[in-house]
């Protein structure tokens, strides 16, 4: 089976569009989600695997193509719908 992937996980973080355990969210829709895995297909598209954190959602683990995803900063409107806001997992929290 060829896949059409290389696994490039090992190069450095500055070679990706996100680094590993960052928080993302789907540019259309609330999808808050934690960057678990990343690959990169042999024409150099990035594929991302997710776990939703989101309040409703059957799926909670996918795979998405990077340019799908956009980071989540602190004050992102779709914190509103992360199963962690305001507890204490909240990791915009500080320690």
């Amino acid at each position: 089976m060829n896949a059409d992937t290389v696994n490039n996980a090992d190069q450095p973080d500055d070679t990706w569009a996100f680094k590993l355990g960052e928080w993302i969210t789907h540019r259309d829709q609330p999808m808050p989600s934690l960057v678990l895995s990343r690959v990169r297909t042999c024409k150099g598209n990035e594929i991302y695997g997710v776990r939703s954190f989101a309040t409703v959602d059957p799926n909670r683990d996918r795979m998405m193509l990077g340019d799908s995803l956009v980071p989540m900063t602190d004050d992102h409107p779709d914190w509103r719908d992360c199963l962690l806001a305001d507890t204490p997992f909240d990791p915009r929290v500080a320690a």
